[in-house]
């Protein structure tokens, strides 16, 4: 996305970035020769012929950054415009942490309001990260609060400001800073998983072997497009699942976490299959009110694929 892409760009040498390495991941215009002409040794573009996927874009991106031989990477989508002093923060709260975990275990991330939206709102830092054995993020125990938090009484609010940093189990590549020493640990991001989950998969091997990462509230990122998952107009996430989204996001997506929570995740097989169950029974409803069987009919083939382990692109859902 030429424009967005122009304006991450303009935004990155304020912030101190030294290289940028941009993946044209099939894109229609021509990428390297523009952005050569327009920044020159700032930019180095790694050309993957055609579309194959965010997460192989993003793992052909980072092992071109380490390449590069520098000793932090900064992980950025194409929309993810740094406000000030962003990289600045993220540094110095890296620095603090680092005191107590070593750099190949560490990461931090900005914030993106958007997409920390419980954050921002002042959810109870408790909620925040989903509980072992959710399905989708959906477990039976977060439902009385998630009826109570739809009351005036007890709507999220900020008080005496947001958390200066808030300790994640799983991150998203938009905003993620390590040290190349995390990589060169735990290896690169999975290719087969093509399209969506591939960060929580990537992140979850930091956090699992008694690493961290870090969310830090001062280094603030703008979304300049929102993304398809995010609730805007929609109350609930199965609503999204249904409405949002060309069918090959809903497809990996989904596929995804499924094979994640299943072979990936640490969780209870039984409380597991027990939130799956609930969660199916009532997007099942939903379709059936709303006439979406067609989407309810591919969310189960993607969870029944991820289940079996059936990764890699889907011939009936090309990018």
């Amino acid at each position: 996305r030429r424009d967005l892409l122009r304006q991450v760009l303009d935004a990155l040498p304020a912030q101190g970035v030294g290289k940028v390495v941009v993946v044209d991941n099939g894109a229609r215009w021509p990428v390297k020769a523009e952005l050569t002409a327009a920044y020159g040794d700032l930019v180095d573009v790694v050309e993957m012929g055609r579309n194959t996927g965010s997460a192989p874009g993003f793992a052909a991106g980072m092992q071109r950054a380490l390449d590069l031989g520098p000793e932090y990477l900064w992980l950025l989508d194409d929309d993810n415009r740094p406000e000030p002093g962003c990289l600045v923060a993220l540094l110095h709260a890296y620095a603090g942490l680092r005191e107590q975990c070593p750099a190949d275990r560490l990461a931090v991330l900005a914030f993106r309001p958007e997409h920390q939206a419980d954050v921002a709102a002042g959810v109870p830092l408790r909620y925040v990260n989903p509980r072992r054995n959710s399905f989708r993020g959906f477990h039976v125990l977060d439902v009385p609060y998630k009826i109570w938090r739809r009351t005036p009484w007890g709507r999220p609010r900020v008080r005496g400001g947001l958390p200066a940093q808030v300790v994640l189990h799983v991150a998203p590549y938009s905003g993620l800073l390590f040290h190349r020493a995390v990589v060169e640990r735990y290896g690169l991001p999975r290719a087969d998983f093509v399209l969506y989950a591939d960060d929580t998969e990537f992140s979850y091997r930091i956090t699992q072997s008694g690493g961290k990462i870090v969310l830090v509230t001062a280094a603030e990122l703008r979304d300049m497009e929102s993304s398809w998952n995010v609730r805007a107009a929609h109350a609930n996430s199965f609503s999204i699942l249904l409405h949002q989204g060309s069918d090959f996001r809903a497809y990996y997506g989904t596929r995804n976490g499924a094979y994640l929570e299943t072979h990936v995740q640490s969780h209870t097989p039984l409380v597991y299959a027990l939130n799956r169950s609930i969660y199916l029974a009532i997007l099942t409803i939903q379709a059936r009110l709303q006439g979406k069987q067609a989407r309810l009919a591919l969310v189960r083939q993607a969870i029944a694929d991820g289940t079996a382990g059936r990764l890699g692109m889907h011939p009936d859902y090309p990018l």
